[in-house]
């Protein structure tokens, strides 16, 4: 019979393995792997690239040219991840961080996805004028001239304005021959909502009537030489 101190330092390296194996085995597996897709637009239907997604202060994805960041995310199912949104120069970021929520789904190649809006800083506003009997007036914009309607009195002035922003746009008839317009020098406000958009402006002139003036005859007996 074999006695303890007789076990060889092979035996003992065996029966460390064999304990190791046995520990190993007992481990979790590593958690599994979840698919998630941030697309960011800039308005609905248009997307946008160069956006950045952020957790615990790193940039950890940016939007392609389809407006699409993927992300591949290891954790158990119900696990949640918050993700602020760095959008390009020129584009409002979200206040709010998006918070991602680990789902298993049925098509693995169709990820979940989370949508993102950065809408632009700057709006395109076009405002179409047309001003019946206004032929050839000056358009004007903080007391400049930025266009002069035609022989329709048709006129189309493009402003790069931020959206709630409030504008004035006048026609100018303070020029010699358009003293008889009714009416003078008007001027229409508008505001700007957040979307690009075309605004139109249908302004109405009429002529007044000249004075005429009436000479008194004679009142009396006239004297024909």
């Amino acid at each position: 019979m074999m006695r303890p101190r007789d076990i060889g330092p092979a035996l003992l390296a065996a029966s460390a393995l064999a304990v190791l194996a046995a520990t190993t085995g007992c481990q979790d597996p590593p958690p599994p792997t979840f698919n998630v897709v941030f697309h960011v637009e800039s308005d609905p239907g248009i997307p946008l690239v160069g956006a950045v997604l952020i957790r615990d202060n790193r940039d950890v994805a940016t939007s392609d040219a389809d407006g699409n960041a993927k992300l591949t995310l290891r954790g158990t199912e119900g696990t949640s991840f918050d993700y602020m949104v760095r959008c390009p120069t020129d584009y409002e970021s979200p206040t709010r961080a998006v918070t991602v929520v680990l789902r298993t789904m049925v098509d693995r190649n169709k990820p979940p996805e989370y949508p993102v809006m950065c809408p632009p800083q700057i709006r395109k506003v076009i405002v179409a004028i047309r001003a019946e009997g206004g032929q050839y007036l000056p358009v004007t914009y903080l007391k400049q001239v930025v266009a002069t309607t035609d022989a329709s009195g048709a006129a189309t002035v493009l402003l790069n304005m931020r959206p709630d922003d409030q504008f004035e746009l006048g026609l100018d008839t303070s020029a010699k021959g358009y003293e008889r317009l009714r009416p003078q020098n008007p001027i229409q406000a508008f505001h700007v909502n957040p979307k690009d958009e075309v605004i139109p402006w249908n302004a109405k002139f009429s002529l007044e009537k000249g004075v005429v003036h009436h000479v008194a005859g004679p009142t009396g007996p006239t004297l024909i030489h």
